[in-house]
């Protein structure tokens, strides 16, 4: 029979291998891929989940009825209250981060699924219920946050932020295993009760879900918001043209290497390089293949046009198989699965002009995720047609 310790590792398992951790949030986080505005946006909402903690430790406090426990968990409200000091509490040092992220915390507008988020919160932890609220906040909450503030940390530095701006993240990497461990050895004391390790997991997963459909609602408004600011300022006549910007590239210059791959197995040889103009929209592209060689079939959101500046091509796209050579234009839909073949005498170089600019900013950083990896399981095109 399994103990209660035996029973509370099964239940850290299913909290530690949640899908809460694929979310998009956490997954943009992770890979470096929001910006600062992005980060402007999602801790202003997620300020007002922040400011409200302490109720949701009182909720769980007002439904114990052990006065130990109640006492363990005062700790961690004195602890988010900034104990002796109000003006070092928790929520305090979270407003001196926004205010350095030039946000006025009295001022932030909170959407539809932030209050909503913060009400549904609220409602969990004021159950009358006290191993529900318990394992809501502990396992589900509390337990995460370390893991969770780790990778914003990672996500924040990537993006530019500066270290000594993110004492709140820090501290709450620090002390809140120890609260998790309190309410965890809380959630224990209730072991005998009937059923307890499926309210547990219920309550776990409740208090994941409602935090992965947060965060998700948090991802979409980012890419949301940076499309619109795009669309503002056409609206607006504005140029983001600055002196200091890159108009003019000469054919010979060395430009940034987006990408790499070469697979003998499947004739695979190709660099393809990023070019130096800043557009919002536009983003240019230069594509080389050696002779004989072809690139990986793949496919990806933005739209391209392609000019072939040098050499001739057999190019697949979808069910369509055409011949391009030096002065000709080719265009590739979206997510249309295409692939280049340098069927000429000399190295095959292709302008291809894409509007990743416009796609990135709403899908974010998609680019990399839809080519084939360094070594593709399935053959390339040209090898399955025998070109």
């Amino acid at each position: 029979m399994l103990t209660s310790a035996n029973k509370l590792e099964q239940l850290n398992y299913l909290k530690d291998n949640h899908t809460f951790w694929n979310n998009k949030l956490l997954r943009s986080a992770q890979s470096g891929h929001l910006t600062i505005d992005d980060y402007r946006y999602i801790w202003g909402q997620y300020f007002l989940y922040s400011q409200n903690f302490t109720r949701y430790l009182a909720g769980v406090m007002a439904a114990c009825d052990s006065d130990y426990y109640r006492a363990r968990l005062s700790e961690n409200v004195w602890e988010e209250g900034g104990g002796c000091e109000p003006a070092s509490r928790h929520s305090e040092l979270f407003r001196q981060f926004l205010r350095r992220l030039a946000l006025t915390p009295e001022q932030i507008e909170y959407a539809h699924f932030t209050q909503l988020f913060v009400q549904q919160y609220l409602h969990e932890t004021n159950r009358p219920d006290s191993l529900w609220s318990t394992a809501f906040l502990s396992l589900g909450t509390e337990a995460i946050v370390p893991r969770m503030y780790e990778i914003f940390i990672q996500g924040m530095l990537k993006a530019g932020l500066p270290n000594d701006w993110l004492h709140f993240f820090h501290l709450h990497v620090a002390c809140d295993d120890e609260h998790a461990r309190t309410l965890a050895e809380m959630l224990c004391s209730f072991s005998q009760e009937p059923g307890w390790f499926e309210r547990s997991a219920r309550a776990i997963e409740q208090a994941l879900l409602l935090r992965a459909n947060f965060f998700e609602a948090l991802y979409a408004a980012c890419l949301q918001r940076r499309v619109a600011n795009l669309f503002a300022r056409l609206q607006a006549r504005q140029s983001l043209y600055q002196s200091d910007r890159v108009l003019h590239q000469r054919h010979d210059s060395n430009n940034q290497l987006l990408y790499t791959n070469e697979n003998q197995r499947l004739n695979i040889q190709f660099t393809v390089e990023k070019l130096p103009f800043q557009g919002e929209v536009l983003d240019p592209r230069w594509l080389q293949i050696p002779v004989g060689k072809n690139n990986e079939r793949h496919r990806h959101a933005h739209e391209t046009l392609f000019y072939i500046v040098q050499g001739r091509a057999r190019i697949a796209i979808d069910e369509h198989l055409l011949v391009a050579e030096s002065g000709d234009t080719v265009f590739i839909p979206r997510w249309a699965v295409h692939q280049s073949h340098n069927i000429g005498d000399e190295e095959l170089i292709i302008l291809a002009v894409t509007d990743f600019g416009l796609t990135g900013k709403y899908l974010g950083n998609y680019d990399g995720e839809t080519r084939l990896k360094k070594s593709p399981a399935r053959p390339s095109h040209f090898a399955e047609s025998g070109f």
